[in-house]
């Protein structure tokens, strides 16, 4: 008779456990509160979780791999006899070891506790997200970045700027280095040495439960040699007393060079005007003129103004025929 009683009661215990699946949350503060007030067991401490870091976010813990849950219960009384669990909306029956989860995303362990004569505590539901994937990373710049075959190239004070997203947890920390230097923290955008020739970033992320990303390297040319420019006449000038003149319909051509990107364009200004683009040779009118070119690269290194004065001589010379003397 004791062992049907007793077998009854497990039954009654377990369908009382079972009515809460369609309510995962934590019961409201009303029906708490009366359920403590017919039971004798005290209240349970929180599922805790091992192995593993643990971060709360302030609404929800957080953990990484390996992470095991324990629960514990005491009883003042006649002593805890059993603790029933749901996990993930599903009957599990008695708790006996740490439960573990072994997919990411959101979990749920749903409880509570037996004591010896019968008495049951209020069911309690524990929510915890399971993040099993380091961060991505990435790294952004503020200027134009160009690519050359395989290589990259960048101009100089151009700035850095490592992103990092996580799916669950969130990102803890950054860290970066550059060339063969150690990792520091990263915190604001950065710029490299001002030395020409290749430079490559090394860089990783970790998560607020201690998974870290594969280290990703970064690898830019940067390019701080401006272009050359030069300026030629044709026909070529005839200096005389320090001017140089060229006859009406004369040509100013710009050439320029780079060593690294190549040109991006070149321009020039006639007289003081504005700086205009340079496609074709440029034929001054008659009268002096100053013409100004300079040229950009492909990353935005800008050259040194090269200038040149000309008279332009469109008049005739004229002569006259004077009679020799006797």
């Amino acid at each position: 008779m004791r062992k049907l009683v007793s077998v009854l009661f497990f039954m009654v215990a377990v369908l009382g456990f079972g009515q809460q699946t369609t309510a995962p949350d934590f019961p409201n503060e009303a029906s708490s509160q009366a359920a403590t007030q017919q039971t004798a067991v005290t209240p349970e401490r929180p599922v805790q979780a091992t192995g593993s870091v643990v971060y709360n976010d302030g609404k929800v813990d957080y953990v990484g791999a390996n992470a095991k849950f324990v629960i514990t219960a005491e009883d003042k009384g006649s002593g805890v006899k059993a603790i029933y669990i749901m996990v993930d909306n599903s009957l599990s029956g008695k708790y006996v070891d740490p439960i573990t989860f072994a997919t990411e995303g959101k979990h749920t362990i749903g409880y509570r506790v037996e004591d010896n004569v019968g008495n049951l505590s209020a069911f309690k539901m524990y929510e915890v997200v399971v993040d099993l994937s380091a961060p991505e990373t990435r790294i952004a710049t503020d200027k134009k970045v160009v690519a050359i075959g395989d290589a990259l190239y960048v101009g100089k004070d151009t700035a850095f700027t490592i992103v990092a997203n996580d799916k669950y947890s969130g990102v803890k920390s950054v860290e970066y280095a550059i060339g063969e230097g150690a990792f520091g923290a990263y915190n604001v955008a950065f710029v490299l040495p001002a030395q020409n020739g290749l430079h490559t970033i090394r860089y990783r992320a970790m998560d607020n439960v201690g998974n870290v990303s594969e280290v990703k390297t970064y690898t830019v040319y940067l390019d701080l040699n401006a272009p050359k420019v030069e300026l030629s006449v044709d026909p070529a000038a005839f200096e005389k007393d320090g001017v140089k003149y060229v006859p009406a319909g004369a040509r100013v051509s710009v050439s320029a060079t780079d060593a690294e990107t190549g040109i991006a364009e070149v321009l020039y200004s006639l007289d003081g005007g504005d700086y205009v683009a340079y496609n074709f040779p440029v034929v001054l009118a008659p009268g002096t003129h100053t013409i100004k070119v300079k040229a950009i690269d492909l990353v935005g290194n800008v050259s040194e103004e090269v200038s040149l004065t000309l008279v332009v001589d469109a008049e005739e010379p004229t002569g006259s025929l004077v009679p020799a003397q006797k």
